[in-house]
């Protein structure tokens, strides 16, 4: 294993570390299992979401660490994961009045 693997797992493992004391802890409400449920029951979206946005987010490290980054890469990794965030902030979500 690499020292740039080791790296990326081991901040990985504190991340996850760190969410799992703030599900446990009482006095946060924060629940782990929201962030892959939807209306009480597990989201195969949100699954394939998490574990599709944690693998391409892993694949532009190592092209960063193996100095193999395009624009074209970056690009493709904002339009995928950044620009439908941005459209859903700026999103009318209200009914236009009549």
């Amino acid at each position: 294993m690499r020292a740039a693997d080791a790296a990326i797992l081991i901040i990985a493992l504190v991340i996850a570390w760190s969410f799992y004391r703030a599900h446990t802890n009482r006095t946060y409400a924060f629940d782990l299992f929201d962030l892959i449920m939807e209306h009480g029951k597990l989201s195969r979206l949100a699954c394939v979401f998490m574990g599709s946005f944690g693998v391409s987010s892993w694949v532009m490290v190592r092209a960063t660490v193996d100095g193999k980054m395009t624009e074209g890469l970056f690009t493709a990794y904002g339009a995928i994961w950044v620009a439908p965030i941005i459209a859903k902030l700026f999103a009318n979500t209200q009914p236009a009045k009549e």
